[in-house]
C-alpha cells in the first residue's frame, strides 16, 4: 500500500504516532512506513529523528531490505534540511544496496529522487541516466502512472537541453499512458506537449494545452510558457500577471528570470518605484542562492562515492586474482619438487632460473607498487587541490598562487602533452584551460581568475582557434581541450 496508496497509509498510521505500547521492531517499521508514505504523497518531514531511529534499528539487525528504504528517506529529510553531504551519502548507500534487492517499486522512487537531485544542480547527463533507470523500474512494476511521470521528467530534461527531437520521442512514448492518469502527472504531460508545440510554431494549440493543464494543476513551467505566449501576442499585462506569480517559485532560476522580466517591463512603463522594489527582492534571491549553492560539491561527492565503490569492487577482484596466483604457485612448487626427484641433472639450472625469475618478479612488483603509489598520491593531491579551488570559487575568492601552481604541476605530470600544448599561452589562459579540463563552471572560472563569465566564454572561443585551429563555440573548446591525451 505504501508504494501505490501512500495517502491512505498516512491516514492509517497517523493515530499511532503517540502509541507508547509499540515494540522496538514495530516502532522502527512505523517510522519507515510513515516517512515513506509522507514522501510518496509529495510532502516532506521536517524532523529526521523518527526515520533516523528506524535506520539505526534496521542496520543493527542486518535487515537490508528495510535499511535501504530507510536510508533513502532519511536522505530525503536531510536534503530538505540542507544537510547536503549527509543526505547524498545516505541516498548513495541506498543505491548501493538496491541492486541486490530486486524491488522495482523501491527502485523507481530511488532513481527518481536521485534524478531530481542531479537535476537541481544542473547535471543533466546524470539526471537522464537516473530517470532512465527509474523508467525501467516503472515498466518492471507495470505501473502506468509511474512510467508517465518518469517519461515527463525525461521529456522536460530534454526540453531544457533544447533537444526537440528527443522531447517529441518521449512525448510519443507517454501518449498511450495519458488517458489512464490524472492530476499533476497529466498536467505535466500537457505542459511538455505545449512546449513542443511552441517550438514548432503552433501557438494556439500550445495555449489550449496550457489552459487545460492550469485547470488540473498549475505549475511554474506552465505559467512561464503561458507568459511567453502572452509576450508573443503583445499582451504584456497578462504576461506580467504570470511573472508576478512566478516570483514566488521554489525554483531560483524561474524566480530570477521572472524578476528580471518584471523589472524590465516596469521600467519601460515608467514605474520606477515598483521596479526598484523588485530589484531589491531579486538581490535577496541572488544572495540566498549564493549562500546555499553547492552544485559542484554535490556532483563531486556523488562522483567520489561512485569511484570509491568502483575501487572496492576492483580490490575484491584483485584479491581473487591473487588467491588464484598463490594457488598456481603452490601447484608449481609441487611440480618442481616432483621434477627435481626425476630430473636431478636439471636441478641446478632450474634453481638458477627460478631465482632469477623471483628476483625479476620482485623488481617488477616493486616498480608497479611504486607507480601505483605515485598515481594515488598525485590523484589525492589533485582531488584536494580541485576541492580547494571549488571552495575558493564558492566563497568568491580568486585562485591562490600556491593552488594555481599545484594544479598546473599535477596536471602536467599526469598529461605531458598538455604542457606542450599550453606552453604558448600566458598564465591566465593556461589556468582557464586547466580549470575547464577539471569541469569548473564558467562562473567559477571567472571568480578564480578575476574575470567575468562572458570574458571567460570569449577566451574559450579564442583559444579554440589559437590551440586547435578550429572555429566554434565555448562548448567546442571544452570538448577539444578535454580530449587532449
Amino acid at each position: 500500500m505504501v508504494f501505490t496508496q501512500p495517502d491512505s497509509v498516512v491516514r492509517m498510521l497517523a493515530p499511532c504516532w503517540n502509541d507508547t505500547a509499540m515494540s522496538e521492531t514495530d516502532r522502527a517499521l512505523f517510522g519507515l512506513l510513515y516517512t515513506e508514505a509522507i514522501h510518496r504523497s509529495g510532502l516532506y518531514m521536517g524532523d529526521d529523528s523518527l526515520i533516523s531511529a528506524s535506520s539505526k534499528y534496521f542496520e543493527q539487525h542486518g535487515d537490508d531490505g528495510h535499511l535501504a528504504r530507510a536510508l533513502l528517506h532519511h536522505g530525503i529529510v536531510l536534503y530538505h534540511q540542507q544537510k547536503t553531504r549527509e543526505a547524498i551519502l545516505s541516498m548513495k548507500r541506498a543505491e548501493q544496496m538496491a541492486g541486490s534487492l530486486h524491488e522495482p517499486a523501491f527502485d523507481w522512487f530511488l532513481y527518481s529522487v536521485l534524478g531530481d537531485v542531479n537535476d537541481n544542480v544542473g547535471d543533466h547527463i546524470t539526471t537522464l541516466r537516473y530517470y532512465k533507470q527509474a523508467l525501467n523500474a516503472a515498466q518492471q512494476a507495470d505501473n502506468k502512472q509511474w512510467a508517465l511521470q518518469t517519461l515527463n521528467n525525461i521529456a522536460t530534461t530534454f526540453d531544457v537541453l533544447g533537444e526537440k527531437d528527443s522531447l517529441k520521442y518521449y512525448l510519443e512514448q507517454a501518449k498511450p499512458l495519458v488517458d489512464s492518469t490524472q492530476g499533476d502527472v497529466r498536467a505535466n504531460y500537457l505542459v511538455n506537449n505545449a512546449s513542443y508545440l511552441m517550438k514548432t510554431g503552433k501557438i494556439d494549440e500550445a495555449k489550449h494545452f496550457l489552459f487545460e493543464s492550469m485547470q488540473i494543476s498549475p505549475t511554474d513551467r506552465g505559467c512561464k510558457l503561458l507568459a511567453d505566449i502572452y509576450v508573443q501576442e503583445g499582451d504584456t499585462a497578462s504576461a506580467m500577471l504570470q511573472w508576478y506569480r512566478l516570483t514566488s517559485s521554489l525554483s531560483p532560476d524561474v524566480a530570477i528570470q521572472s524578476y528580471q522580466l518584471l523589472i524590465e517591463h516596469l521600467t519601460l512603463l515608467g514605474d520606477t518605484k515598483n521596479a526598484g522594489e523588485y530589484s531589491r527582492r531579486l538581490n535577496e534571491v541572488y544572495r540566498n542562492l549564493y549562500e546555499h549553492n553547492d552544485a559542484a560539491g554535490i556532483m563531486n561527492m556523488m562522483s567520489q562515492f561512485d569511484e570509491q565503490l568502483k575501487e572496492r569492487r576492483q580490490y575484491r577482484t584483485v584479491i581473487a586474482l591473487l588467491a588464484a596466483i598463490i594457488f598456481l604457485m603452490i601447484i608449481s612448487a609441487l611440480f618442481v619438487w616432483y621434477s627435481r626427484r626425476r630430473i636431478d641433472k636439471l636441478n641446478a639450472r632450474f634453481a638458477e632460473s627460478q631465482q632469477q625469475f623471483n628476483l625479476t618478479r620482485s623488481e617488477l612488483t616493486q616498480m608497479r607498487r611504486l607507480k601505483e603509489r605515485e598515481q594515488r598520491e598525485n590523484s589525492m593531491q589533485m582531488k584536494e587541490t580541485v576541492s580547494r579551488l571549488h571552495a575558493s570559487a564558492n566563497k568568491g575568492k580568486p585562485v591562490a598562487d600556491e593552488d594555481a601552481n599545484e594544479l598546473a604541476q599535477l596536471s602536467y605530470a599526469q598529461n605531458p602533452k598538455l604542457r606542450e600544448l599550453l606552453s604558448t599561452l600566458n598564465s591566465k589562459e593556461q589556468m582557464v584551460c586547466l580549470l575547464t579540463i577539471h569541469n569548473f563552471l564558467p562562473t567559477e572560472i571567472a571568480t578564480l581568475t578575476i574575470s567575468t563569465p562572458q570574458a571567460i566564454t570569449n577566451t574559450r572561443v579564442r583559444l579554440l582557434k589559437k590551440l586547435f585551429g578550429e572555429t566554434g563555440g565555448a562548448k567546442d573548446f571544452d570538448n577539444a581541450i578535454k580530449q587532449v591525451k
